[in-house]
């Protein structure tokens, strides 16, 4: 049974015009049992009292057990191509990611600033959509770009960066050290200049392999935040 986005207030949810187009494409009808989650990580059974073609609205039955994730992560991951940086917003949200920041750095794809509202939007909904396909209750947070510096400058968590050139310290190993929160830093498909890493450095930001093969921006995103939730 897939899960729609509703509004929940006390023991009633309402929907709005693109879920309950989505109800009427699924031809359910009122009366039938639907699961719907809040975005926030609690999801309910609930049956629907009203379908239009502008709203939806209905009674919760009961709270539905959401899943436990062992951390928050953050993903910063660098400008890449459109294809590429879909990918990761997908993958990533199904892995249970709770915040992205695209990350300006040297090597990253130059025009993720071009139509960004077009941009966001679109990823917005593609991050709903994985959300209701894996049945994750929390939609991630989708931030404005920031430049490289300024992201390692402002963290508030423990971090990490995946580092193609480091091959000593296995992401693994120190995911258990950063709790309940944590960063991870993905480069673009060049790569992280030097400095870049160096800077991380500066700001105890550790890098981490994820392994002997070069992976891909979107593939390395979703290992780690895979990674990040064992």
């Amino acid at each position: 049974m897939p899960q729609y986005l509703a509004e929940i207030e006390k023991n009633l949810f309402t929907m709005q015009k693109e879920e309950a187009r989505h109800l009427k494409v699924a031809r359910i009808h009122t009366g039938a049992e639907i699961k719907v989650f809040d975005g926030k990580g609690n999801k309910y059974l609930a049956i629907l009292s009203q379908l239009t073609d502008k709203s939806a609205c209905g009674e919760i039955i009961k709270t539905l057990p959401a899943p436990h994730l062992k951390r928050a992560v953050h993903l910063y991951f660098s400008a890449v191509a459109r294809a590429a940086a879909e990918d990761i917003i997908d993958k990533c949200t199904q892995a249970g990611v709770s915040r992205f920041v695209p990350v300006l750095s040297r090597y990253s794809e130059k025009d993720l600033l071009k139509k960004w509202s077009t941009k966001h939007e679109r990823w917005n909904q593609l991050a709903l959509a994985a959300c209701k396909q894996c049945e994750n209750p929390s939609v991630p947070i989708i931030e404005e770009p920031v430049t490289f510096e300024d992201a390692v400058k402002n963290l508030s968590v423990p971090a990490l960066i995946c580092y193609e050139d480091e091959r000593k310290t296995p992401l693994l190993s120190e995911l258990n050290a950063l709790g309940g929160e944590a960063a991870i830093f993905i480069g673009p498909e060049g790569g992280y200049a030097e400095e870049e890493v160096a800077l991380a450095k500066k700001y105890n930001i550790r890098p981490v392999t994820l392994g002997q093969n070069i992976l891909r921006a979107e593939t390395a995103a979703a290992v780690a935040c895979w990674a990040a939730q064992q």
